[in-house]
């Protein structure tokens, strides 16, 4: 099933969903077989709109979307991939009342099978090519392994997941020519790592467990980072940052470090940007507009 769920990808999963049921109790029914809780379910299915009228299927769509953005990283990536599966596994595309539109479901199943196809044919190029010797081919092939000690990594329990995520980040960076420091110990400090890049030196510290990351951790790699000559940071968490966090973002003053999430990593290890193509993004957020958490969307635009 589809790795990478761009924009565009979560535009033809709302509109195809939204198309493809036109009873809203056999909507609610595909949401639970995708993994919705019942209690979210129930919740939004009652939701009223700013004109007390229940939410039309579109609006469920969007409003789950939105509430999902709080799911762990893992659980959000369930639910979207059994709703492609839904839309692309969907054969006979007839309407049940003459108003129901089914053709927009059974357009965005097309789109969305030409994504998933597209998807798998790199997948496959990149697992099964000849060897070579060429630096080239060598780094693409690094790229291929990453990709499948990730989806093996998302599987494994938390702790061994962040062990396994550890020790998969510097594979990351060398397929990406960043150059990696492992962990390393200094007096009462434990450092996940570090990179160098653009003449300048960065702490990372990585995190993939079951909450989302607080405010007092992000402080302690500020800790970390502020008694460091010239010190900067990343904080890479998988499954993203507490709702304090994102509203006590920094704006201007004492930016040190950068924010990213299993989302930018995501993008990186299938290939939608590179690595230096995020951190430059995410540099000039933070430099010309003091956002030290970058759009993952907007990387290339």
């Amino acid at each position: 099933m589809l790795d990478v769920f761009t924009e565009e990808i979560e535009v033809h999963i709302k509109q195809g969903m939204a198309n493809l049921y036109w009873f809203l109790a056999d909507l609610k029914k595909a949401w639970l077989r995708a993994g919705v809780d019942p209690l979210v379910c129930n919740k939004l299915f009652s939701k009223k709109n700013a004109e007390k009228k229940s939410l039309t299927k579109r609006e469920l769509m969007d409003e789950l979307y939105e509430t999902t953005r709080s799911f762990p990283y893992n659980k959000r990536l369930e639910i979207s991939r059994n709703f492609v599966r839904f839309l692309i596994e969907h054969e006979n595309f007839v309407p049940q009342k003459p108003n129901h539109k089914i053709d927009v479901a059974e357009r965005s199943a097309l789109r969305l099978k030409d994504i998933y196809y597209k998807q798998k044919e790199k997948r496959d190029k990149e697992s099964f090519k000849p060897k070579t010797f060429t630096k080239s081919m060598q780094v693409k092939e690094n790229i291929g392994f990453i990709q499948e000690t990730f989806i093996k990594v998302r599987n494994l329990a938390p702790q061994q997941r962040g062990y396994a995520f550890e020790k998969m980040f510097p594979q990351l960076m060398a397929a990406n020519n960043i150059s990696v420091y492992n962990s390393f110990k200094i007096e009462g400090e434990q450092i996940d790592g570090a990179i160098k890049f653009d003449s300048h030196y960065y702490l990372v510290e990585l995190k993939w467990t079951e909450k989302k990351i607080s405010q007092a951790e992000i402080a302690s790699l500020y800790m970390k980072v502020e008694g460091k000559f010239e010190g900067r940071g990343i904080m890479i968490s998988m499954n993203g940052y507490s709702q304090e966090v994102i509203k006590s973002l920094p704006k201007g003053k004492g930016l040190k470090i950068i924010l990213l999430d299993g989302i930018h990593l995501s993008n990186v290890i299938f290939g939608n940007y590179s690595f230096t193509e995020l951190l430059e993004y995410a540099i000039e957020e933070a430099v010309l507009k003091g956002n030290i958490y970058c759009d993952a969307s907007k990387v290339l635009k």
